[in-house]
């Protein structure tokens, strides 16, 4: 049976998985290192795929690597990670040389898009989107059955869309407004404690948290949850930038269907998903598409990356090779 290692690429983890052309059959999660070079992570995946997979290396075809970026795409590069300590790697390169194999490598929210044609709610559609909205934010587009992919890979970084043009919030990445600086993981405790300052919330224990480093994301949704008046003007902030985002992306691609995944997604959907749906109405040009979560759940990267080593696309073996 012919097999394909699946590589997720993430910030805080990586998923490493082994599949049929039908369906993933087995993954390890591990910890993305914190510290090294820029061969560390790309070590890290080669020997848990040995350790794990080893014995099936004869029957593998192809390795798919799904990954934060932005990249190089020419050269499987990761170039300037605003959420990964280790901001600049190599994938491609180590991985096709140490496995033997041949490798290919996209965004990890391009290859979600390409898991959701092929795995999951995008099955039957021509013109898909899928959001993530995680540690980051981020986007994969597919157009009348065509990947977009960009120059250098990069054409699907919605994340930085900019949804505050006058904002002071500051993105990971250097810029400002960016829907990101709201609604990204890292990014929403920040985010709280300038809100704090601005209305004079000091006492709350969102802030404390915050200025102390010892909230999340999660956290912040779970005060929203018990009515702390912080938290609640944060989500707002978050929502109201959720829908400023979409609604660009619809304008923008024109699509059937929009899944959504991501922790910070996933995990608040109850707080997030209706108020999203509903805002976009106002907000577009074009015919609302189906806006729903990821049937694929948290494997919905990991799925892209399968797809993206059963089913590489033309234009990428042309740019990284066979």
């Amino acid at each position: 049976m012919d097999l394909y290692i699946a590589v997720d690429v993430g910030a805080t983890y990586t998923r490493v998985g082994i599949g049929s052309k039908t369906k993933l059959l087995d993954k390890v999660v591990l910890r993305t290192p914190r510290s090294g070079d820029e061969n560390t992570i790309a070590e890290a995946i080669i020997h848990t795929v040995r350790k794990h997979y080893g014995k099936y290396l004869d029957e593998v075809r192809t390795v798919g690597v799904a990954s934060i970026g932005p990249l190089d795409i020419r050269r499987g590069r990761v170039v300037g990670a605003s959420n990964a300590p280790i901001r600049e790697f190599e994938l491609l390169h180590p991985l096709k040389e140490r496995l033997g194999k041949p490798v290919y490598v996209l965004n990890d929210a391009v290859a979600g898009v390409y898991g959701e044609k092929y795995y999951g709610a995008g099955r039957g559609y021509s013109n898909i989107v899928y959001i993530t909205i995680s540690t980051g934010v981020g986007g994969g587009v597919i157009v009348d059955d065509h990947l977009l992919i960009g120059k250098q890979g990069n054409a699907h970084e919605i994340g930085h869309i900019v949804v505050k043009y006058d904002s002071d919030v500051k993105c990971g990445c250097g810029g400002v407004g960016h829907w990101e600086a709201y609604a990204g993981g890292a990014n929403i405790p920040r985010l709280a404690k300038l809100l704090a300052e601005k209305h004079g919330l000091l006492d709350s224990p969102v802030y404390t948290g915050a200025v102390n480093g010892e909230i999340t994301a999660r956290e912040v949704f779970e005060y929203y949850r018990r009515g702390d008046k912080l938290a609640r003007i944060t989500v707002n902030e978050v929502i109201s930038a959720c829908i400023a985002g979409f609604a660009s992306v619809i304008n923008s691609y024109d699509p059937e269907i929009i899944t959504i995944g991501g922790s910070v997604f996933l995990n608040n959907q109850d707080v997030l998903l209706a108020p999203i749906v509903r805002g976009v109405e106002e907000q577009i040009i074009t015919g609302k598409p189906v806006i729903k979560p990821t049937p694929l759940g948290g494997d919905v990267v990991l799925y892209g990356a399968l797809a993206l080593a059963v089913n590489p696309p033309p234009h990428l073996v042309d740019l990284q090779g066979s």
